[in-house]
């Protein structure tokens, strides 16, 4: 039995177990994370481990004969957005969690080369994780963080988004765990201003307004260095994100764009509010659903979406990568 109570160790065999992994260097990682993937195969439980390619290789080579038993994707494909992550995992769990046969995963998606914007965005996806398989069949996911690479900061997060923490092999209740949004991940924790170059351009309800935005988006998206998909990408999620401004965000809005390290940033801002599920834009859209297909379709073309709705309305920033 772990350090944790037994009690609390019942109550997480019935419910969906979040457990941060914190290891120091290569060697650590192997010790949390083969031991975890052998319990689970000893049960016979499918098993997704989500990586990079670097661990991928270390961990088929530690697992040896066992490791065709394993699904592995890269977490540098998979969760290049990470608003994508929480949807590979509920494919997972949809394809092969019964109520009779637990799963369990591992998944990476904060590394030390996380720019600020997206390491922000992956604290959302993993406070978010909670919310998506509350009501789950019991499955385990473990994440793995380097504290030798990562801010204390980003490890003290970590500590708020899991429930547990797991160190050389202990398993310990997190005392600084919040069920609700840890504050860098909040819906309405302001974004950093826009550059003061980024002049805002209004839109309003009218004829061709979304041919126009398109068209403006494309000038500056060829003049930022995107190429030809990159561009029709964010014009497409632009033509998306600037529907729901004109029609539930009082029909008009205004959008910037600039460049920033190796993205083109377009943001949209309107005066509505979101009050949708804090899932909006991670879970795919059902075919009976009335609304949400803008956000998950910008989730699905961009390679970072923001999104922030206060009272004084809504700011959804996009970024693709120039590919620089």
């Amino acid at each position: 039995m772990s350090v944790i109570e037994t009690h609390h160790a019942r109550e997480h065999s019935r419910a969906f177990r979040h457990e941060a992994l914190l290891y120091a260097g290569h060697r650590e990682f192997l010790d949390g994370t083969v031991p975890f993937i052998r319990e689970g195969l000893a049960c016979d439980e499918p098993t997704l481990v989500v990586v990079d390619a670097v661990k991928i290789t270390a961990l088929r080579a530690a697992l040896g004969g066992d490791a065709d038993r394993v699904h592995f994707a890269d977490m540098a494909h998979v969760g290049r957005n990470p608003a994508r992550i929480i949807p590979r995992w509920r494919q997972f769990v949809d394809e092969h969690l019964h109520a009779d046969r637990p799963v369990r995963g591992i998944g990476e998606p904060i590394w030390a080369g996380r720019g600020a914007a997206e390491l922000v965005e992956c604290q959302a996806h993993e406070t978010l994780l909670n919310v998506a398989f509350a009501d789950s069949h019991a499955w385990s996911l473990l994440c793995p963080y380097d504290i030798e690479a990562l801010a204390p900061d980003v490890v003290d997060e970590a500590r708020r988004s899991h429930p547990v923490v797991v160190r050389h092999g202990t398993r310990r209740r997190s005392r600084d765990y919040l069920h609700a949004h840890p504050s860098p991940a909040r819906l309405d924790h302001p974004l950093p201003p826009a550059p003061a170059h980024a002049e805002p351009t209004a839109f309003a309800t009218g004829t061709h307004v979304l041919r126009m935005l398109r068209a403006h988006v494309q000038r500056h998206a060829e003049d930022y260095g995107l190429d030809r998909d990159a561009t029709d990408n964010l014009m497409l999620a632009v033509n998306e994100v600037a529907t729901n401004s004109l029609r539930h965000g009082g029909g008009q809005g205004t959008i910037r764009l600039w460049c920033e390290g190796d993205a083109v940033v377009c943001e949209i801002s309107d005066a509505g509010q979101l009050r949708g599920h804090p899932l909006l834009g991670r879970q795919r859209p059902t075919l009976d659903q009335a609304g949400g297909r803008g956000l998950w379709l910008a989730n699905q073309l961009c390679d970072l979406v923001q999104i922030r709705s206060t009272p004084a309305g809504t700011t959804v920033r996009l970024h693709v990568a120039t590919g620089a």
